[in-house]
């Protein structure tokens, strides 16, 4: 149990010419909330697509919970799993994105329903249980039957937090849920991942919500072209960064 939960090993990732990560390593230990910063362009939604293999990684290693992400290795080569090896390691991670995805011929219910019946076999009154109590975690108990375009923005992001914890994840990753949410919705949104973080879940969040990086991470990591340039816990991080683009950085958002 203490190996990480997410190890990653020069991670190289190319879009034809261009190389949009350059040699990623790093670690997030388990129970830990790590919060990637950066601009635009700097790879962080890159490297969280790869952490389950919903980018290929063209060189260097990813595990999770101890597992090759989308590979297994034979002597020194790696080799992609067939799809359906992808798909059961995929299961274990969650992944909430700055759209929300929801299928909107369905109500908020049925979208968390759907993969825990489909890909952990669930009988359908334990999945629909489990699903009003995630529900009632986010604060939409009373909001079951409703479909999406009848719920708010920061309702179909938790509506979409709820859907990935339906599969009981081990890790959580975040592509910059707030994103897309009119300014007094974000609140809402924070507060659930925050109730998460408190529960102990491992996260790794792309976001541009300092508050939250302050309050929540255990660790914070700036990527800059490609790179990890600085990682170190908030205080330290917002009160004395080392790294020079890290300052120009802060300089401009806070």
């Amino acid at each position: 149990m203490n190996q990480p939960m997410v190890k990653a090993e020069g991670v190289h990732k190319r879009f034809g010419s261009v190389e949009v990560l350059k040699g990623i390593s790093m670690e997030v230990a388990r129970g830990e909330v790590v919060c990637l910063l950066g601009a635009s362009g700097s790879g962080k939604s890159t490297f969280l697509r790869c952490i389950n293999h919903l980018e290929k990684i063209d060189a260097g290693r990813l595990l999770v919970d101890g597992e090759l992400v989308g590979y297994r290795q034979i002597g020194e080569r790696l080799h992609e799993l067939h799809d359906r090896d992808i798909c059961r390691h995929r299961a274990e991670v969650g992944m909430v994105f700055q759209r929300f995805n929801l299928f909107g011929h369905m109500t908020a219910l049925e979208n968390i329903i759907e993969a825990p019946m489909l890909v952990r076999k669930m009988p359908k009154a334990q999945a629909t249980e489990r699903a009003r109590e995630l529900l009632a975690r986010v604060g939409l108990a009373d909001r079951g039957s409703a479909y999406p375009n009848q719920l708010s923005g920061g309702q179909q992001q938790r509506v979409a937090i709820a859907r990935a914890l339906a599969m009981s994840p081990k890790l959580m990753l975040f592509d910059e849920p707030t994103s897309a949410l009119d300014p007094e919705l974000v609140g809402e949104v924070l507060d659930v991942m925050k109730s998460l973080a408190r529960d102990g879940m491992t996260m790794v969040v792309v976001t541009h919500e300092m508050g939250f990086a302050r309050e929540v991470a255990d660790r914070v990591v700036m990527m800059h072209q490609g790179k990890i340039i600085e990682s170190a816990p908030p205080e330290q991080f917002f009160g004395a960064p080392q790294h020079e683009r890290t300052r120009q950085f802060l300089s401009k958002i806070l």
